[in-house]
């Protein structure tokens, strides 16, 4: 399984979702739709006998990870808002979007979505609730506690780990340089037979046990929080690639902030 995976479609779940003048009744209900629709769409899909993400996300879980929740949060609005949305985020890369239909493209080995730094600025600066708007901030509390909570965490948590390795200006020795230089046209290293022809999550599954006991949530399933700090690693080090790493950190930031205080104020972020 290819380490890439399209981080902002489920951030945006976490900061678009809340875009919009601060008068509450004018927030777009499109974009409402996201939040208050997870539960349901994600109950809906897991009682279909099929899994419906596999083909547009590439995933067999609909209930972690990041592909799952971009495949629930597709769930909740109208398609031709969430093609726009797609169409936007990206500069450069593999995936496709026309106006009327979307394709992530994870099949290169290297080849990886380049961000919009306007859109990465745009979701940041307009999708994070504050204190002026308590109902949306209440209202989107607990989605965000069961959808979101444990992913942003985990990113930020990688994050701090390779940069207080050197990161940015150096990456940190081992498989983060070795993942740095492949991406750069370099050869998969030795003894990789195992990446699949490129590299897999699961590279980093030694740097990701490392992180769980600091998660500071009750972990069901601890092979759920590796693979989702597996793909946060890669996630990184492709943001350093195409320049909007400063942003994605700064943004997620803020999100834990405004949701996430009390482990904020505990882990000293």
């Amino acid at each position: 399984m290819p380490a890439r995976r399209p981080f902002v479609l489920a951030l945006l779940v976490c900061l678009a979702a809340c875009s919009g003048p601060p008068n509450e009744a004018d927030t777009p209900p499109a974009l409402l739709d996201v939040w208050v629709g997870l539960d349901d769409a994600a109950e809906m899909l897991a009682e279909r006998p099929r899994n419906p993400c596999e083909s547009a996300f590439g995933t067999w879980f609909t209930d972690f990870g990041v592909r799952g929740l971009s495949c629930v949060a597709a769930n909740t609005i109208d398609p031709g808002i969430w093609v726009r949305w797609v169409a936007g985020a990206f500069e450069s890369g593999p995936h496709f979007a026309d106006g009327e239909s979307f394709r992530l493209d994870l099949s290169g080995e290297r080849d990886f979505g380049h961000y919009n730094e306007a859109f990465v600025d745009w979701v940041i600066e307009n999708g994070i609730v504050g204190e002026e708007r308590p109902v949306m901030r209440a209202l989107t509390q607990p989605i965000y506690n069961t959808h979101i909570r444990r992913l942003a965490r985990i990113y930020w948590l990688t994050h701090e780990d390779i940069e207080a390795d050197g990161f940015p200006g150096s990456t940190p020795a081992g498989i983060l340089s070795d993942y740095a230089n492949f991406l750069d046209g370099g050869p998969i290293p030795d003894g990789a037979e195992a990446y699949e022809g490129g590299f897999s999550v699961f590279a980093f599954t030694d740097l990701s046990e490392g992180l769980l006991p600091r998660i500071g949530l009750h972990l069901t399933n601890e092979w759920e929080a590796k693979y989702e700090a597996n793909t946060a690693f890669g996630f990184w080090l492709r943001r350093r690639v195409d320049g909007t790493r400063e942003r994605w950190r700064d943004g997620l930031g803020r999100l834990l902030e405004t949701y996430d205080g009390e482990w904020v104020a505990r882990t000293g972020i």
